[in-house]
């Protein structure tokens, strides 16, 4: 589905990543972990085009995208929900989701969006900005879902949420893989976001340090001292 290869990438003269391979298969739930800083945005942002690469090459249905536009990548099929969710605060939330499906308005799904997150479904006709911070956060997975994509990129999903509500969310998560889009979390709490993935990548000051399959990780020494906490 998602195939990066050799990709560096970074700010004008200020390089953030270095060498960075990365795949993502149908229907999988692949972690990006990290601590901050490590370049895990800037990895998706090169991904989905809002900054290009300085070397290396990403492919997405076996298709380069390197080269193409942010909307004509979103028309491939690969959707970016960003740090700190970047809704519409002056707009309902229904205009909100609307927004999300300008690429592929016939497979816009509103329905679909308020079955996996009710609590949207009695809030329509709110601003986006008088919602919680959970609230904003399944406004923004849901506008990234109404496009129907085959990858749906998450940055920071539990950033500012209590465990709980992140609970709720990630349910719903399992629920849209399992119909057939591939997720790729970025994630700093490392044991959350293993514990939802198949498998993980774990970039340290834009490189990747490791990879595997979630429970190596989990079981990895290195990972559990320098992100779990125990020694």
């Amino acid at each position: 589905m998602l195939r990066v290869e050799g990709v560096s990438a970074g700010y004008g003269s200020v390089e953030v990543l270095w060498d960075v391979d990365l795949e993502v298969g149908e229907d999988e739930i692949v972690a990006l972990v990290g601590s901050n800083g490590a370049g895990k945005t800037t990895l998706l942002r090169a991904v989905s085009g809002l900054i290009p690469p300085s070397a290396g090459e990403v492919r997405f249905a076996n298709e380069p995208i390197s080269a193409l536009r942010p909307e004509q990548i979103v028309a491939r099929g690969v959707a970016h929900v960003p740090e700190g969710r970047h809704l519409f605060q002056g707009l309902t939330v229904r205009e909100n989701l609307q927004a999300g499906a300008s690429a592929q308005r016939e497979g816009a799904d509103l329905e679909r969006a308020v079955e996996l997150f009710p609590r949207l479904g009695e809030r329509l006709g709110q601003l986006a900005g008088s919602l919680s911070g959970g609230e904003q956060q399944m406004c923004a997975i849901a506008r990234g879902l109404m496009s129907r994509p085959k990858l749906l990129m998450i940055d920071e999903l539990s950033l500012g949420l209590a465990p709980k509500l992140v609970d709720q969310i990630v349910e719903q998560l399992e629920s849209v893989a399992a119909e057939g889009t591939a997720l790729l979390v970025v994630e700093q709490d490392v044991d959350a976001a293993l514990r939802i993935a198949q498998r993980g990548y774990v970039l340290e000051t834009g490189r990747i340090a490791g990879s595997g399959s979630s429970e190596e990780l989990l079981e990895d020494p290195r990972v559990r001292e320098a992100y779990l906490g125990v020694a």
